[in-house]
């Protein structure tokens, strides 16, 4: 681990050094000492910059982060005429010599180590910088924070159990690295932070963040407002919807309901209506934005891209499921729902996986294409991490939760009033099907119990960011059993049961620790069954 953070040092401070000009004439030893290259509030710039190019990576938020949950999931397969990518994956055979799951680690670390670097250099930054510019470089370390903190909530997804997987959250998640080496004495050698540890880390981060980033959520460029940037580096807004969703996935349900409100509150933001959700989502800057990685002409990942991977124009290879694909039988047949069926056909959101053929010799027909990023013209769609429309069903899953907890009568009524909101703009025959709620009992007919309710919550959380990379996490923190539909039905379907003996396939529902940090660090510990 020594070896492998301290290239990762190098390698994201020579990233940093090419985000700005200045920093093509560093002295060798500057590649690890950090000293004398945040230099100016222009440099501090250049590295925040830095931070959210390295997150369109393919590796991370350019196409992988989207593609594993999904994969892995109930919603996604990858079709029989495919390259070599997701192998392991699309029959959750996926091992630690898995080569995504090692760029992944690597970049998201290397993400996290130029946080750092930017994070160490505060104090020496506000001793040089002007008066006037001083709100501009306290708001660059706001982000900073806000960007680690997103990193850590990722790593802590796709390498370890949810936070309540142990009553206090002792289970052991990644490494925190929360310091930029400046000697090569001072790379380290870390062991796996505990589940509790990490999140109080990425609690801690959200905190700082928000005690820097302007009150007013607006972001600042060059001295000024500058509303071109407010959907594509972290603001206000942002973070606190980042707290929302960490809030979700730790079962905090008081503080989702608390910050998810305050951002509905804020008034910057407005779900897309009904008639145009599908050129809205595609639009970058749209109403819903809230965080997005840029894509454009030219600045993109090009055929290693998202875009690239889905569009029959491209390779193509990742295909939405449908019943037909499932080749489960018996009792567990019933398990899997396709992602297809899950919507109903005056449902706008199942355009974005309508029926098609694949184009390709000898690939699949009639069967629901992965149409949400397409773009292989220009390849200007932004990619989108945090949504809007993610707050209302935050709110109402943490209302629901919180009603169940405290038979809370009116919890529950605001939680159906959310989700009926979401629910009645994405489909317009839910207006004549009200959702009627029973808090306690046996529900009277035409009405469905507060645990179905919630059932449904997460039903239409899958609708809504299905191919946005949620859909395991939330299978993983709701203990939801589900079919994987391995080479669109062509191989044999894995069920994984959340409530019996771990298997191979449930132990693949996070990946693994990469070999080639096991291999330098001893004191890391692999997940169980890899």
């Amino acid at each position: 681990m020594k070896r492998a953070y301290l290239l990762l040092a190098i390698g994201s401070l020579m990233t940093l050094a090419s985000c700005k000009k200045d920093f093509l004439d560093m002295r060798p030893q500057q590649s690890v000492f950090t000293t004398d290259v945040f230099s100016s509030l222009s440099t501090a710039r250049a590295a925040v910059n830095g931070l959210y190019s390295s997150m369109q990576s393919y590796s991370y938020y350019g196409r992988d982060a989207f593609v594993i949950p999904e994969v892995l999931s109930d919603n996604a397969t990858r079709s029989i005429k495919s390259g070599n990518r997701y192998t392991g994956m699309n029959t959750m055979t996926h091992a630690a010599t898995d080569a995504n799951v090692g760029r992944m680690w690597d970049q998201m670390y290397r993400v996290v180590i130029n946080a750092n670097a930017v994070i160490d250099n505060e104090e020496k930054l506000k001793g040089i910088v002007a008066p006037l510019d001083l709100p501009e470089l306290i708001q660059l370390i706001g982000e900073a924070y806000a960007v680690r903190a997103l990193v850590y909530a990722d790593l802590a997804k796709f390498f370890s159990r949810p936070l309540k997987f142990t009553s206090d959250g002792s289970h052991l998640c990644v490494p925190l690295v929360l310091k930029q080496p400046t000697t090569v004495s001072e790379v380290t050698y870390p062991a796996r932070n505990t589940a509790a540890e990490v999140y109080a880390q990425i609690d801690s981060d959200l905190t700082k963040a928000l005690e820097r980033l302007p009150q007013s959520g607006n972001v600042i460029v060059s001295g000024a407002d500058n509303a071109a940037w407010f959907k594509v580096r972290f603001n206000r807004w942002s973070t606190l919807a980042l707290k929302t969703r960490v809030a979700v996935y730790k079962e905090d349900w008081t503080t989702a309901v608390a910050t998810a409100t305050e951002v509905i509150n804020s008034g910057r933001y407005t779900l897309y209506p009904y008639g145009s959700m599908v050129p809205d989502f595609r639009t970058p800057g749209n109403s819903e934005a809230m965080f997005e990685v840029v894509n454009n002409t030219n600045d993109n990942a090009g055929t290693d891209g998202l875009a690239y991977l889905c569009s029959q124009q491209g390779y193509g290879e990742v295909l939405a499921t449908r019943q037909s694909m499932n080749r489960q039988t018996g009792a567990t047949a019933a398990t899997f729902k396709g992602l297809y069926e899950a919507y109903s056909g005056s449902d706008v959101r199942r355009q974005f996986i309508a029926l098609g053929n694949r184009n390709s010799i000898g690939g699949e027909t009639n069967v629901p294409l992965a149409l949400k990023y397409v773009n292989i013209v220009n390849y200007q769609e932004n990619l989108k991490i945090l949504r809007f429309s993610e707050m209302y069903l935050s709110r109402a899953e943490a209302l629901g939760r919180l009603a169940l907890q405290n038979s809370d009568a009116a919890a529950l009524a605001n939680s159906v009033a959310d989700l009926t909101l979401l629910r009645n703009r994405r489909d317009t025959a839910t207006i004549s099907r009200p959702l009627n709620v029973t808090l306690s009992g046996a529900p009277p007919t035409g009405s469905i119990s507060l645990p179905a309710y919630l059932d449904s919550v997460i039903l239409e959380r899958r609708r809504e960011f299905a191919l946005e990379g949620q859909r395991l996490f939330d299978l993983n923190r709701t203990k939801t059993n589900y079919v994987k539909i391995s080479t669109a039905g062509s191989a044999t379907s894995r069920l994984i049961d959340y409530n019996a003996a771990p298997t191979s396939f449930y132990n693949r529902t996070i990946l693994p620790i990469p070999n080639g940090e096991l291999a330098v660090n001893t004191k890391l510990i692999q997940n169980p069954g890899f």
